[in-house]
Order: C-alpha cells, then structure tokens, then sequence
C-alpha cells in the first residue's frame, strides 16, 4: 500500500466524544518538580509563552511517585505533596482557558515494586532468586502486567484523576518491558490462556469503562511504523482502538539516532512518516497527537528549526495535535520557536481532522 493511501475507517469506534479542543490540543509535559519549584504562575506563563493550550502532569511518575492525595492504600506512602492542591491547579488552569491532562506511568513503578515484590516482575538470574528484576533499558524495577491487582491500581488511579478534574487521562508504560534484561524476566503471574496484547486490552477496557473523560495512551514510537506486535510490547493499536481515543507516539529523533541518515529533512520526516502510516492503520476517528522531542540528546541541529520541522512532520503526516516533552519541563527552546518570526509560528495550529 502507498504511504499515501487514504485512512482506513475503523470498524468499532470509541464511545467516548472527542470535542474540537481534544482533538487540535498542543501542550508541553510539566513534571511535579517543576510546579514544586517554580509555581503555578510560572507554569501558566510558560504554557502561554509557548501558545499552548493544554498542559500534561504527572499525577504518578515513573518513578512510582505520586504527586497528589491518594486514596489508593498502597501508594500512600509515595505520596510527595510536590504539587500541592491538584485539584485547585487543574481549576486554575480552566480559568486560563487551559486543558489539562493527567499522565499515570502504568507498569514502570520502582517504588510499589520494592515495597510488594508479590506483584513485581522477578530476576531469574542464577544467584537472584527472590530479587525484584530490574529493567536494562529504564534502570527500574516494574510491576508484573499480569497481576490483576497492578490492573485495579490503574484503573483506581484513573478514577482519581477524573474526579480531581481532568480533561483526559493519558496512561504511559502500559505496556511491557522490552530491552536487553527481558530474558532474565519472570512474571509469577503469567497467563497461558491470554496472550499480552489482550490482557492489556483488557485493563484499557476497564479504564475506558471507569471514566468519562478520553483515554489517552503514550506508545513507543516504533509502534507507529509498524502493525502489530512484533517486539513483544503487547502494544496492538488498532486493537486497542475500540477503548482508546487519543494516540500519543514518541517520535523522537533521539530514538531513531540511525534512521534516514541520508535524509536531509530527517526530522521532519522521521515524524510524518510515522504519523501518516498510524493514521493509515486507524483512520480518520482517533486522535494522534504525538511527543515531539524538546530536548538536545540525539538530535542532528538542535535549534528552532529543530521544532518546526517536527511540527511540519506532525501537521504534513496527518497528525491532530501536538505534545512536546523535556524530562525537566525546559522548553525555551520551544518558547523561541513559537516566536512570531518564526516558521513555527504559523505550523502551530493544525487542521482538525476527523470531523
């Protein structure tokens, strides 16, 4: 099939509505140190700064911190108080006539897997029977996607972020680990009877269910390329299109340091490649609104072309919106970009799609 081809419609739709301002959303990852150190006026500046109109927080972090008050037992004690009165922000953040997003890391939990290694994935290794495996790839210990008990921590923490106000819950780690440790992975809690991508069907099925907000999900970006589940993530996009209404690849250069080499317009085209063929797989109803790379690692020029030529891969390829991430909430590099001389200015709003 051509890159190119029209979308395909998906045979079972969503049931949730997806409004004009979740589908053209653009908005930048605001990390709790970030709201603790800076403030809340500093973070509203910086959106505005930015022309963004939405802001992601992380509610539980992939550390396994949780950055508001829970009512879950076990993740009390993870509790930081980092951001303070979340509720209130998510208000204050309406009043400013800005979205707001809560991000819960699913799987990847160093945290909650140390305290109940019952319900974390374990290290075979001769010498380490009884450890708490430890993931090559992020350098932490993770829940065992298996354990139904994992499944009713999200689905809880998800019920907690639309009580607290949310616009749309966006769950990142739901998935599980793949990297160069993973054979030395058990998990006591494997199943013989279901294969992974439906087990994680069904934790989507049931936060779909819990709440009446769009689901969101964060996905590697190599899941945008390519069908299926061919590296074992239990990531299966357009199976998880009946739950899921917002896409969120992670199409940043940084993780395709060796792709397109001999492409002279590589970030751009890194982005609308893989924008255009997700589209293609889910059609026109779900929105794909990507992670665009706001930090130097692995990028070829970092400047504000960088951004706009992100931003021209994202709009060209198909894409509703945008997010941009930096692991530290920096983005003047963004700032500068959306500047009124620059390209970046005009690329910013996209079409809304899907309509």
């Amino acid at each position: 099939m051509s890159l190119w081809a029209a979308p395909r419609a998906l045979t079972q739709a969503a049931p949730d509505a997806i409004t004009r301002e979740v589908r053209q959303s653009h908005g930048l990852y605001v990390t709790a140190p970030f709201v603790r150190d800076q403030g809340v006026d500093a973070m509203v500046e910086m959106l505005r700064n930015s022309r963004m109109d939405t802001a992601v927080l992380d509610l539980k972090d992939a550390a396994g911190h949780v950055n508001y008050d829970t009512h879950i037992p076990e993740l009390e004690a993870h509790e930081t108080g980092w951001q303070g009165d979340v509720a209130a922000i998510v208000t204050r953040l309406h009043a400013e006539h800005f979205r707001a997003v809560a991000r819960i890391v699913c799987f990847n939990d160093r945290l909650t897997a140390n305290e109940h290694p019952d319900r974390a994935i374990m290290d075979a290794r001769p010498h380490h029977e009884g450890e708490v495996w430890t993931s090559w790839g992020t350098g932490t210990e993770w829940l065992d996607p298996w354990d139904t008990r994992n499944h009713d921590m999200i689905v809880e923490l998800a019920r907690e972020a639309a009580a607290l106000g949310f616009d749309e819950v966006q769950l990142d780690y739901i998935r599980f680990p793949v990297d160069d440790g993973t054979p030395y992975a058990t998990y006591p809690h494997e199943r013989s009877d279901v294969d992974r991508r439906h087990l994680l069907l069904g934790v989507l099925e049931r936060v779909d269910e819990a709440i009446d907000v769009p689901l969101g999900v964060d996905v590697f970006g190599i899941q945008a390329y390519w069908a299926g589940d061919s590296s074992g993530l239990g990531q299966d996009l357009e199976l998880w299109a009946q739950h899921v209404d917002v896409y969120t690849p992670m199409l940043y250069m940084n993780a395709m340091r060796e792709w397109r080499r001999d492409d002279e317009r590589r970030a751009q085209h890194l982005v609308q490649y893989g924008v255009h063929r997700l589209r293609d797989r889910l059609g026109r109803r779900p929105v794909i609104r990507p992670f665009l790379q706001a930090f130097e690692q692995g990028a070829d020029e970092f400047d504000e072309d960088f951004i706009a030529d992100q931003l021209r891969g994202a709009r060209f390829g198909g894409a509703d919106g945008y997010l941009f991430w930096h692991p530290g909430s920096v983005f003047s590099i963004v700032r500068r970009a959306m500047g009124l001389h620059h390209p970046a200015h005009w690329l910013h709003t996209f079409p809304v799609h899907g309509e």
